[in-house]
Parts: structure tokens; sequence; C-alpha cells
């Protein structure tokens, strides 16, 4: 009798912890919520929660498109300019990826450092400062509405430059823009205007040419000068407007760095050279590379090609992100 009550309990006693365990691992009460996707109501309990492959997969497509506005684009460095040894140039017209932009947004010493979004080469001046050959770099300057062209916007070389009439002509917008590009991609800093450069007196042996701006990259002196290939539609811009333009400033250039008192003298100049559109860069690069070698001289190109960017070239200033209006439009 006692064997026969034994097995009961034996049995009872071997089911108990099973039936603690099993109460123990009862999964979470699933919740009734819904939940939205797309503006369509969804029952949470159905939604399935990604795997971790999936999160992580998630987490490194977050940061190849992450939104430059909060965060620097990866292998331009804006805040250290790179040394050219570093530094791979990347042309615009071939990668727009995240890894050859910079956006307008990204910020140094609480600030805003430049009006527009910029891609392209950048931050590679430095290490071409005093190479004896002439040089050509190209980028793009991307502008869209509700950005506004204002004194509050620049930075302050920029600022200086906005409140400072030039020499004479329309191209206040250009030489601003000029400078807010070289402070952002090589932390130029303004020295002088173009009123403020001192030159020997003018002379018949040439042209009296003077440069626009006077910058210090990386404590050295570099002169600029800005242009602008450019024609109103339905104009177009032919080879030869294009050679003349580049062998005029060219020219120019090198009579500047001739006449330049010893307390301004650059090490080198840049011509700065703004296009509408990519096609008219192009030709630019182009008709470039086949002047003469004493026209290039050592002076470095940086072409800057402008999406919604009308307001250098035309007046009145179109708004920000619209090109300039045809001939009589």
């Amino acid at each position: 009798m006692r064997r026969s009550l034994r097995a009961p309990f034996a049995l009872l006693a071997l089911l108990l912890p099973l039936s603690l365990a099993a109460c123990s691992s009862d999964p979470t009460p699933t919740t009734t919520a819904d939940a939205s996707v797309d503006g369509t109501s969804v029952d949470a309990t159905s939604i399935d929660a990604p795997s971790v492959d999936a999160t992580v997969d998630t987490a490194r497509e977050a940061m190849v498109f992450m939104d430059t506005a909060t965060e620097p684009a990866p292998f331009i460095d804006v805040v250290t300019p790179p040394d050219a040894s570093d530094a791979m140039p990347v042309d615009a017209g071939n990668d727009t990826s995240a890894e050859a932009s910079v956006d307008a947004a990204v910020m140094r010493d609480g600030s805003t450092e430049i009006l527009g979004t910029l891609r392209g080469t950048c931050g590679t001046l430095r290490g071409m400062l005093h190479s004896p050959a002439p040089s050509l770099v190209r980028n793009e300057l991307l502008f869209m509405a509700p950005e506004r062209y204002a004194r509050d916007t620049l930075s302050p070389g920029g600022q200086r430059l906005f409140d400072t009439a030039n020499a004479g002509g329309s191209s206040s917008e250009s030489e601003v823009m000029s400078y807010e590009v070289l402070h952002f991609c090589d932390d130029a800093e303004l020295l002088a205007t173009e009123t403020e450069i001192r030159y020997q007196p003018p002379d018949d042996s040439g042209a009296n040419s003077i440069t626009d701006i006077l910058v210090t990259i990386g404590g050295e002196r570099v002169g600029v000068s800005v242009t602008r290939a450019y024609v109103p539609m339905p104009m177009m811009l032919t080879d030869a407007t294009v050679r003349d333009l580049l062998t005029r400033k060219l020219v120019g250039i090198n009579r500047s760095s001739m006449r330049v008192l010893p307390e301004h003298r650059w090490v080198k100049q840049i011509l700065h050279v703004f296009t509408a559109n990519a096609a008219a860069a192009d030709a630019v690069a182009r008709i470039w590379a086949t002047l003469d070698a004493t026209t290039r001289a050592d002076t470095i190109v940086v072409l800057t090609s402008t999406v919604g960017g009308g307001f250098i070239y035309c007046n009145p200033d179109p708004m920000l992100g619209a090109e300039c209006p045809p001939i009589g439009g």
C-alpha cells in the first residue's frame, strides 16, 4: 500500500518543477496597440521585430546616407583641411556620392561655413602652392530655396567683402562666393580686398591688371582673381569666348604678379571661374588644357559650376535656387 502511494507523490514531485518552469517562461503579453505605417492602421502585434542582422544593416545604411546637415560628409575634413598628400581630388562631374560632398550646414566654431551645398574637390590647394606646374580643380555649388544671399549667411571675411565696394563691375557676388569656397575648403583668411592691394605705379610695359582678393592659406599669401564664364540664354557660350576669357584673365594674373609690391606679394595666384552649368565647366576645362604653357604659368584654376546660383551672374538677383532669366524674359 505504501509503495502504491509513493508512486503518485514521486510523479508529482517530478511534474511540479516542470510546471513552475513553464509558468516562468511565458512570453510577455502582447499589446493590442495599433501602429500606423504610411497612413494605414496596423495591429502592432502583427509587425515582426527586426532581426539583429537587419538592425545592423539599417544602422549601416543610416551612416552612409546620413543627412550631412548634422554631420560632416566622410573623407573630407572641413575642420582641419587635409594635406595634399592625404587628399584625393574628386571630380564632381563623376562622383556626387556622400563621400564627394560637403553640406552647407557643416558647422565650425558655431557658425555655418558656406552658403549652399558644395560637392567635389575640397581642401587640396595648400599642397599646390609651391608647385611650378599649373593646376585645375573642380567642384559644384548647389543653392536651394529658402536659402538667401545675405550678410548674416556669410563668414566674417565674406561679410567684409559684402560690405566693400570693388574696383568696378557687377562681380561682388562672385567675389564673395569665391572667398566663401576657399575659406570653407582650404581655411583661407581674408588679408586684403581689391582696392587695398598695393602695386607699382602704372606704366606702359603691359596691362595694369589688378587682383580681386588677397588671402592667406596655410600662412602663405595667395592672390585670387574671379571671373564668370557665362552668357545669358538663348546665347551660346562658344569655345572662342571661353578661350578669350581664360587667356585675358591668365595674362592679367601674370601681369599683376609682376606689379604687386613686396608687402602683398603672393606665392601663387588662383583664377576662380564660375559657370552656370556643368556643360560650361566642361568647356572651360577642355579649353584651358589647350592653352600654351606661358599663359597658364603656375596658376591654379578653381572651376566651380553652380546649380540654382543665378544671383552670381545677373542683376537683379533672382532668388536662390533659380537661374538667370533668358534675355527679354
